[in-house]
């Protein structure tokens, strides 16, 4: 399909009429977030900096009470799952995050396939918004492999010039699109194409290596200086493992009664970064070492993870962490310094 911009946002409203609808909404000045679509909402797609949360934490909340327990008899307790959710739908989410969710979706259903992320995945549609131009200066999406990204979106919007392209992905999406005022597109491909051609080249910031080529990189520099120098500045807050979309580690709590007759149990999202995050019984700590840490979360983006799923890279050049980073540490300088540390070392050897 193909229509203007004015019948696009016809049409989400349409969809908030009869389901929970989230799309990106400034907050403050120059940020954004995704907040529900109301009547008094004011939607446009126009050039907006990734929201400050990435949208999945619409699929692992914050902190969530994953099931109660009430004893029963002696010895004896009864769970009851607490996760409920309803049909909702994220729209105007870019490339960036949708390959953030498709990797979430490949994590969370290696080994035991996790129950409270697919009941909520399940119940999620995403309308994809393809960038005409780079959403923010230090963007570098293209660069780690995600601008064009489009597997597992339900709809996508791509500007081309004053129109926007609609293409249905999923039978769920073909059922969205159904509701709108659009008119029969011809030659989607060419379209598409058009889309491509308009873009600017190179598009943001560029990563000094292929992402395929990272892992490799970063393996010869365990011990590189560069790791102290980048951490200097480093408040140990864990900012950056909070608003990455592919971040993904959780702590588990139980929450009991005092006479322990019931209670709950809760997850909620951990950083990598904070200082006691590698302390273990005793009081040992893997990872005392600021740099030691920051390694670890940039080889977990660029290495260990991609390594383990042969998905190319884990960071998808949102630059959310950078952005948001109290004293401006950017793991995009942090990799591009290892690389060209690294040719250079190799230029020296030859």
């Amino acid at each position: 399909y193909l229509a203007d911009e004015r019948r696009v946002i016809q049409w989400i409203r349409h969809l908030a009429a009869e389901t929970p609808v989230f799309f990106p909404m400034p907050h403050g000045k120059v940020n954004f977030r995704f907040e529900r679509v109301d009547e008094a909402s004011e939607l446009q797609f126009a050039r907006y900096r990734p929201t400050i949360i990435a949208p999945n934490s619409f699929l692992t909340p914050t902190k969530e009470e994953i099931f109660k327990y009430q004893r029963v008899g002696p010895g004896r307790y009864e769970l009851t799952p607490a996760v409920e959710t309803t049909f909702q739908i994220l729209a105007g989410v870019r490339p960036c995050d949708l390959k953030a969710i498709k990797l979430m979706d490949d994590v969370f259903a290696d080994g035991e396939r996790d129950p409270y992320y697919f009941q909520r995945r399940t119940n999620t549609s995403l309308i994809g918004y393809a960038c005409p131009t780079p959403c923010d200066e230090m963007a570098y999406c293209e660069s780690a492999g995600s601008l064009d990204w489009r597997d597992g979106v339900d709809v996508m919007l791509t500007p081309v010039g004053d129109r926007m392209l609609i293409q249905a992905y999923t039978e769920r999406g073909e059922a969205l699109t159904a509701s709108g005022d659009f008119d029969p597109c011809d030659d989607p491909d060419a379209e598409l194409q058009r889309h491509l051609d308009e873009r600017p080249k190179p598009f943001g910031r560029q990563l000094h290596a292929p992402v395929d080529e990272l892992p490799a990189i970063l393996e010869r520099h365990w011990d590189s200086p560069l790791w102290d120098q980048h951490v200097e500045r480093c408040f140990s807050c864990g900012t950056c493992n909070l608003v990455c979309p592919t971040c993904y580690c959780f702590d588990v709590k139980d929450v009991s009664a005092l006479d322990g007759s019931s209670g709950s149990r809760t997850r909620q999202w951990d950083a990598c970064m904070l200082t006691t995050f590698a302390t273990v019984a005793g009081g040992h700590n893997f990872r005392a070492d600021p740099a030691a840490r920051q390694r670890h979360r940039v080889k977990r983006k660029f290495q260990y993870l991609n390594e383990r799923y042969d998905s190319g890279a884990f960071c998808v050049g949102c630059a959310r962490c950078g952005r948001q980073c109290t004293t401006g540490i950017d793991i995009f300088d942090i990799v591009n310094d290892i690389v060209d540390h690294d040719r250079a070392a190799a230029g020296g050897a030859s």
